[in-house]
Parts: C-alpha cells; structure tokens; sequence
C-alpha cells in the first residue's frame, strides 16, 4: 500500500516530464523554487543544500549545458522540486518547522537512488570553473 508521500511524489514523476520537455515551464519552476528557498526557512543545511543542487542540476540541463544525466535522474529532480514548491503537500508549509519535514525527507528519497550521478553533475561543474 502506497504511502500519501509515495502518492503524491509518483504524481510529481509524471508531471516532471511537462517541464523537462517545456522549457519555460522549466524556468517558472526554477524561479519558483529558488524564490520560495530565499523567503522562508526552509529547512536544514543538508536540505538546503540538496535543493541548491538539484536546481543547479536542473537549470544546467534545460540550458543544454550540461546533458550527462539519465531521463530517471532528471524526472527525480524535477519531481523533487515539484513536491518543494507545492506548499500544500503531505505536510502543509504553513505549518512552522513541521512543514519542511517531509519535503527534506522527499530530496533525501530521490536523490539517494541518484547520488552517483550527482556527483557526476558536481565534478563536471568544478572543472567547469577552471
């Protein structure tokens, strides 16, 4: 039996193709999320820094400039970024420190299935600045 998590972070997968496909869309995601990072305490530092990453990760990918990811780990990020920014997921936002919980926990899910690739993305982006 799935988890109300699980659910919603499934249904994130299959919205994630939308804006990995429509650029703009893309965009209005990254924007979204990165505004709602810097206006309120989100988080720990580890989940800060799993979704500066990952916006990174996704921002390089919808630019073309950085194409060395598989389709299951971009659909990861994306759908990360998608359960972060839905302020009324498993546990609402608006609920004070609670509200971050689950979303730290949902980064932490999916981007463990896809640590090697993003220490693929963090090494390519150090050489990168050389």
């Amino acid at each position: 039996m799935e988890t109300k998590v699980e659910n919603m972070v499934k249904k994130d997968k299959k919205k994630a193709l939308e804006y990995i496909k429509n650029k703009e869309k893309g965009k209005k995601l990254i924007d979204e999320a990165v505004h709602k990072a810097r206006n309120e305490d989100s988080g720990t530092k580890e989940f800060k820094s799993d979704l500066k990453i990952s916006i990174s990760m996704f921002k390089s990918f919808l630019s073309g400039e950085y194409r060395n990811i598989s389709k299951k780990t971009i659909i990861s990020i994306v759908a990360a970024i998608l359960y972060f920014v839905n302020p009324f997921d498993v546990v609402p936002d608006f609920i004070i420190y609670a509200g971050y919980i689950d979303d730290a926990l949902v980064f932490s899910m999916l981007l463990r299935s896809i640590k090697k690739e993003i220490e693929n993305y963090k090494k390519w982006q150090s050489m990168k600045e050389y």
